[in-house]
């Protein structure tokens, strides 16, 4: 027996050796999987400019943000908060998948994140469902896309988003 796993043995080692030799540990190049956002390598400086009414101003996309300060919130709280929102005129509601992946800036802070947006956590919800009961939405701390109840709060927060006026 101990002859047969000693194959699968060397092949381990060897996969955590390579590992290691590519920059970092298995476990901090996890974010590079498929589902990564990988929009950026790294923070490209200008492109978020930040009003004093607090909205977030995209200049590559053309969309405007702005950040629930309230930290661990359902996606019902996100999504009535969005829709309600009065800031600067309303017209917000959550974003897609696919927008809040193109927030992701590997190594543009602790959450891969322009500092601009100073959110009281880095899981965000989207407004995409994955099913009735649950929806997705992006960790900016890992660059992967994930879905949760509609219910769950931990961690969780809220982007609002719009067209620029």
């Amino acid at each position: 027996m101990a002859r047969r796993s000693l194959p699968g043995i060397l092949a381990l080692m060897l996969l955590l050796a390579w590992g290691c030799a590519q920059g970092g540990s298995l476990e901090s190049r996890a974010g590079d999987g498929l589902k990564q956002a990988g929009s950026q390598a790294a923070a490209q400086s200008g492109r978020f400019t930040k009003a004093p009414n607090g909205v977030i101003a995209d200049t590559v996309t053309g969309l405007e943000w702005y950040v629930n300060p309230q930290p661990d919130t359902t996606w019902r709280q996100a999504r009535t908060w969005a829709e309600t929102l009065a800031v600067a005129g309303g017209g917000w509601r959550l974003p897609t998948l696919l927008e809040l992946k193109a927030l992701y800036q590997k190594r543009a802070g602790p959450v891969h994140l322009d500092p601009l947006f100073q959110t009281p956590g880095a899981w965000a919800w989207s407004g995409d469902l994955h099913n009735p009961w649950s929806a997705w939405g992006f960790a900016f701390y890992s660059g992967l896309e994930g879905w949760h109840h509609l219910d769950y709060a931990q961690g969780r927060v809220a982007l609002a988003v719009r067209s620029r006026r």
